[in-house]
């Protein structure tokens, strides 16, 4: 992902998404944590920090949450839960080096490596309701600035067509 004249591998952008959320929602305070988890709620684009690459450049990290697909009422402890389902998958993964993959648009009118969706997900299930975490970064086009977005995606795309005929 180009960021100015810099460039972040896979395994860099997943580090960065670790590092991030861990320190948002997992090293910070519940107060602290469950504060940005009610920003991001209304739908705001939140500055949470900023980044210092190796050529002295500044990145500003934004966050944002879709919950659209997500089943269920969300609240702040299930959120957690997904997110510390979506580290232990990144973190697993990023122990190989180069394992993480990301997925990006395909489409003749997406501006080719603008979002970055790491293939890693947090799923969780509360009650009868199952759910699934990913994370995107996409780098600003006119700023230097990565928006991560934690992105509730409908599980029925990852359940098997096994599972589905059991029903």
């Amino acid at each position: 992902m180009p960021t100015g004249n810099s460039t972040l591998t896979n395994d860099q952008l997943g580090r960065l998404a670790v590092n991030l959320l861990h320190k948002a929602f997992i090293e910070a305070t519940r107060t602290v944590s469950k504060r940005l988890f009610r920003q991001l709620e209304t739908g705001d684009e939140v500055a949470v920090t900023q980044l210092e690459l190796d050529d002295k450049q500044t990145v500003q990290l934004l966050m944002k949450l879709d919950a659209s697909e997500y089943r269920g009422d969300l609240n702040f402890s299930a959120f957690r839960d997904s997110v510390a389902a979506l580290l232990t998958e990144l973190v697993t993964t990023l122990q190989e080096e180069g394992a993480l993959r990301t997925l990006q648009a395909t489409e003749a009118n997406a501006r080719v490596g603008e979002t970055h969706l790491l293939a890693a997900m947090g799923p969780t299930q509360h009650g009868a309701d199952i759910n699934v975490l990913m994370v995107s970064l996409s780098p600003s086009q006119v700023q230097p600035a990565i928006t991560v977005s934690l992105l509730y995606m409908n599980p029925d795309q990852f359940t098997s067509s096994e599972t589905l005929g059991e029903s």
